[in-house]
């Protein structure tokens, strides 16, 4: 088994894991190491003050 460990799960971090795992073969494990336990997308907060997102739909857990 082969391992893989990307450092930060912001947009970035997130969208690397996520390419890597698509084009990966299952003989490679991937680790997501972030020092938050929350993700905040970031964008969403230009639509917070008009009411377009609440905090709820832009904050959101990273483990299920």
């Amino acid at each position: 088994m082969k391992n893989l460990v990307v450092l930060g799960a912001g947009t970035a971090g997130t969208m690397m894991a996520n390419k890597l795992a698509e084009r990966l073969d299952a003989d490679w494990a991937i680790t997501v190491v972030d020092r938050d336990d929350v993700h905040l997308y970031q964008p969403g907060l230009l639509f917070l003050p008009f009411g377009e997102y609440s905090e709820t739909e832009i904050v959101k857990a990273r483990s299920p």
